[in-house]
């Protein structure tokens, strides 16, 4: 593998943070545009989300810092200007950790509220969370050797599934943490309206699962043989078990039984979503353990 096991970890937890504080933030943008009971309630829901989006954002830096190995190397990477993509992609994590935790402490402590600091942080989030989501296939569309990283296909595939797997962790959080003056029927309502999100989510990020696949089946060799180890190699059962079935098929049929399964409707809710993250995962995983090494061809003129 080009990048090892904690890089696959750094890149998910830094896309599921990113998702989730860009789900809260918009939904809180939304409500401040057209308010309605509707949004309030979800507003009210996403802000356990709100306090857990640093929390994994901070332990994907640890992540990041883990793999370049010393305290020296992660500040050598901060330290220089943003040139590269591991040098902006560690800027861009630090300012979310920044934002997201600045917004999460107004919200836990009332008495440090300021509206114009809160929303200015809440807007800069969401130009981090943005960043970070596109990051992530950034970097590895940089190693120019692998074929198969190399369109922007990858791009659109890293940004949906991290707006995925954030919206799966908002509805757990909605699920799990009682809200603040938010009653059970309450907080079921902010959750399902965030897991309808969740399941145009998945459309989104099964049509550009799709695309990436087609776009690096119809490229050279070597990016059609990585399709190729996803698809009918060793990768298969992780690509086909983890990544469209838990991550995809399983979330949607349980939107489908949704109507059907009545007071089960919190598992179900709960039980999607760990799908979706567990999928989220796999994806990445089976992207950087699919990578096959284009050979290097020295020209002379």
């Amino acid at each position: 593998m080009v990048f090892g096991g904690l890089i696959v970890g750094y890149l998910f937890l830094a896309g599921t943070g990113a998702g989730a504080f860009a789900v809260a933030a918009g939904a809180c943008l939304w409500d401040a545009w057209r308010p309605t009971p509707r949004t309030e309630i979800v507003v009210r829901g996403v802000q356990p989300a709100f306090a857990l989006a640093p929390l994994v954002v901070i332990a994907a830096a640890l992540m990041l810092l883990a793999d370049l190995g010393s305290l020296d190397a992660a500040a050598r990477v901060l330290l220089q200007p943003p040139r590269t993509v591991m040098a902006l992609g560690a800027w861009l994590v630090t300012a979310l950790a920044a934002t997201s935790g600045a917004v999460a402490v107004m919200g836990l402590v009332p008495r440090l509220r300021a509206p114009v600091a809160a929303w200015g942080c809440v807007v800069a989030g969401l130009v981090a969370a943005v960043g970070v989501m596109a990051y992530s296939a950034l970097l590895l569309a940089d190693a120019v050797a692998v074929d198969f990283w190399r369109t922007p296909w990858l791009t659109v595939l890293f940004v949906a599934s991290s707006l995925s797997c954030g919206t799966a962790l908002s509805v757990a959080a909605a699920v799990l943490v009682p809200g603040h003056g938010l009653d059970e029927r309450t907080r079921e309502a902010a959750a399902g309206a965030l897991w309808r999100l969740g399941r145009a989510l998945a459309y989104v990020e099964l049509a550009a699962l799709a695309l990436f696949l087609v776009s690096r089946g119809l490229s050279t060799e070597w990016a059609r043989a990585s399709c190729a180890l996803l698809l009918t190699g060793a990768l298969a059962p992780a690509f086909w078990g983890g990544v469209v079935g838990a991550g995809i098929v399983v979330p949607l049929g349980l939107h489908g039984a949704g109507r059907r399964i009545g007071r089960a409707r919190p598992a179900a809710m709960l039980a999607s979503a760990c799908g979706v993250l567990v999928g989220g995962l796999a994806l990445r995983w089976c992207v950087v353990a699919a990578a096959v090494m284009a050979p290097l061809v020295l020209s002379f003129v």
